[in-house]
């Protein structure tokens, strides 16, 4: 079979990229790959579930390039137009969903004017913070991130990630700090006490603080044994052997499997996923569609089967319902201004278009509200 792609080239920020789409047919995968300056920025793979070939296979292959590229223009767009709203928290929003799509230039470059033009708010220094962090610029990471923990010091997600920092940067005393104050400030947050154990670790291999290393087993059990009381996610084969490890004083394999362990069950996806479609939703991008938030609802609804005492599920999942509530009422007002432009005269159209646009205006409300 003859190979299958399509290429399409366009200009966003100023930059010329390239987006190809190609079929795989040894891993029967569709995958789309976006490039600037003949380098790889990211790549999306999507499994062919169906057995196609000849016209089909091509035009399943041709939609889904058409797809992906509505689907990063949008983004890139949404981008360029950012820079002209005084709205802080979304360019934050934006910030953090180019970073979840591996755009980091892109990403850095707005998150860099937004934290020259609104220093004090410390969400977009710590939306820059992940994405040097992503970039393995460890130390422009540490240095965002500090300021972003000392604007807001009572936010045990911030006081982690700046933690986490710290062990890339080989500092496991200072990560260790950061770690304990996010579990004081939620005991319950598996993710600290995972990375404390982590920290232990760390330093019984470069032996930076020698007190903290006398009971280096015991207090790695115990930060270990917290998270995964809280989230039984962590206990995997893995894990165990992690752990089998770290009991034989193999510190330097433990460490290195333990983190695989640790960065498997921390996932952001959704929360990434769920930014990226309101930030489209409220600004009227191309990409999103009805089959799109449905399906997103639905891997939702089956997550919430399986952890039905999650709350941060059942948040995300209100907040869905009301993106799809907005996209569903600008649907409607379509069809009531194409009514009127049939029939200018249409007393029932013009009142129910006039109810839509009132709908409109507390949907975007709301949405702006609850996103924060």
């Amino acid at each position: 079979m003859p190979p299958i792609g399509f290429t399409d080239k366009f200009r966003r920020l100023g930059r010329d990229y390239l987006l190809q789409t190609s079929f795989s047919e040894a891993r029967k995968m569709i995958v789309c790959s976006l490039f600037h300056s003949g380098q790889l920025i990211s790549s999306r793979a999507f499994p062919l579930t169906d057995e196609l070939e000849g016209d089909a296979l091509l035009t399943k292959v041709s939609q889904k390039h058409e797809y992906c590229l509505s689907d990063i223009t949008a983004l890139l767009g949404l981008a360029e137009n950012m820079r002209e709203l005084e709205k802080p928290e979304l360019i934050e929003k934006l910030g953090r969903t180019l970073c979840s799509r591996e755009l980091y230039d892109e990403g850095c470059e707005l998150l860099t004017f937004a934290v020259q033009r609104y220093p004090e708010v410390p969400g977009l220094r710590l939306a820059l913070g992940r994405i040097y962090h992503a970039k393995r610029q460890f130390e422009e990471a540490r240095e965002q991130l500090s300021q972003a923990v000392e604007l807001a010091p009572s936010y045990p997600d911030y006081r982690n990630i700046l933690g986490v920092t710290y062990l890339k940067l080989n500092k496991p005393v200072a990560a260790i700090d950061e770690f304990r104050k996010a579990a004081e400030l939620n005991i319950y947050y598996e993710e600290a006490y995972f990375n404390l154990g982590l920290g232990y670790i760390l330093n019984g291999i470069v032996k930076e603080d020698f007190n903290l290393a006398k009971n280096l087993l015991g207090n790695c059990q115990e930060a270990f044994q917290k998270a995964a009381l809280f989230n039984p996610a962590y206990i995997t084969e893995n894990y165990e052997k992690g752990i089998a490890l770290l009991s034989e004083g193999n510190l330097e394999q433990s460490y290195e499997i333990l983190t695989q362990v640790g960065g498997d069950v921390v996932s952001h996806a959704n929360d990434e996923k769920l930014l990226e479609m309101y930030m489209r939703c409220i600004h009227g991008q191309n990409g999103l569609t009805e089959a799109g938030i449905k399906q997103y609802v639905d891997e939702l609804s089956e997550l919430l089967k399986a952890n039905p005492g999650h709350a941060d599920l059942h948040n995300e999942l209100g907040m869905a319902y009301t993106i799809m509530s907005k996209f569903l009422n600008n649907k409607a007002m379509e069809h009531f201004q194409e009514a009127l432009r049939i029939n200018p005269g249409f007393a029932r159209a013009v009142r129910n278009l006039k109810l839509s646009q009132n709908d409109l205006k507390g949907f975007e409300v709301l949405l702006e509200a609850i996103i924060r």
